[in-house]
């Protein structure tokens, strides 16, 4: 006999795997979009890490505007002439405005609102800034002024940005272990729907590994179906996503760039899909033929 066959009916009215391709197609689509959203808050959390990084931000606060312009002069000159500052720079009015009026609104920001003097700081990447030092130092100048430099909130964000990432790994594991389940379950009822013609083949000396080999070929099959079908729809879904997220934010929020390098390993997922389903299937098939004999 052929080392090669296929004895599995092709019509549509198989019951037991016929939507098969489907599930397929909604495990790599929902894995596709894990993957994707785990690459994107990755990607925009470097982003904005790396923008903070090596900054250091001062703020003077008082109710007298001219005084603090003065006072924050004086202070820039007092940080330039500090070993390891790079550059100082304050900022001017009508960016702090900018920032404030997505979230008070435009035209909410009057002289009367006592809005603090900025100066954005950058240091050497290769020096070190003892940031306790820097703000006794300038202290000496008032007593209102303040330094911050992110650290405190880039360890809570790096916190957010590796649960976010543990938990899309953990997504995509579980959808891993049900698509094995549903190919399991899939390929016993085939099995069982075909038990007949699995008797006859055996009657006409086909071995375990030649039944194996065709369900493995069939089940490989759906899964690249399924899978191909999938990550195209989650593509088409991430675009609009994105489009609709970029018209929304529109300006209040810097989206990250996308990953294309990156992205590129969706597609592989309808491969890797198809070679579980496939193994799965060879899997399963010979276990329980085993059982039958």
């Amino acid at each position: 006999m052929s080392k090669s066959f296929d004895f599995l009916p092709h019509v549509k009215s198989r019951e037991a795997t016929k939507l098969l391709p489907w599930v397929m197609a909604i495990m790599v689509y929902l894995s596709a979009l894990a993957a994707t959203g785990s690459l994107l808050l990755h990607s925009g959390f470097d982003d904005w890490a790396n923008s903070l990084q090596g900054r250091v931000t001062v703020q003077i606060i008082g109710e007298d505007r001219d005084l603090i312009h003065l006072q924050a002069l004086e202070i820039k000159e007092v940080l330039r002439k500090t070993p390891g500052i790079r550059s100082v720079r304050i900022i001017p009015d009508d960016e702090i405005t900018a920032l404030l009026e997505p979230w008070l609104g435009v035209g909410n920001i009057t002289d009367d609102l006592p809005i603090p003097m900025m100066l954005d700081v950058e240091t050497d990447v290769d020096s070190y800034v003892n940031l306790e030092a820097l703000e006794a130092k300038v202290k000496q100048v008032t007593d209102t002024v303040y330094l911050d430099d992110h650290a405190r909130w880039l360890s809570h964000f790096y916190t957010l940005a590796y649960t976010i990432e543990y938990t899309a790994l953990g997504i995509l594991i579980m959808i891993l272990l049900a698509s094995i389940s549903i190919v399991i379950f899939g390929t016993k009822s085939s099995m069982a729907e075909h038990k007949n013609i699995i008797e006859i083949m055996h009657l006409m000396g086909a071995h375990d590994q030649m039944i194996a080999q065709a369900y493995q070929k069939r089940f490989m099959q759906y899964g690249l179906k399924g899978g191909f079908y999938g990550l195209i729809i989650a593509l088409l879904t991430v675009y609009g996503l994105l489009n609709l997220v970029q018209n929304i934010a529109g300006g209040l929020v810097e989206m990250p760039s996308l990953p294309y390098l990156k992205l590129s390993i969706l597609l592989i997922f309808p491969f890797i899909f198809a070679a579980l389903a496939m193994m799965t299937a060879r899997i399963t098939v010979l276990r329980e033929l085993g059982r039958m004999v």
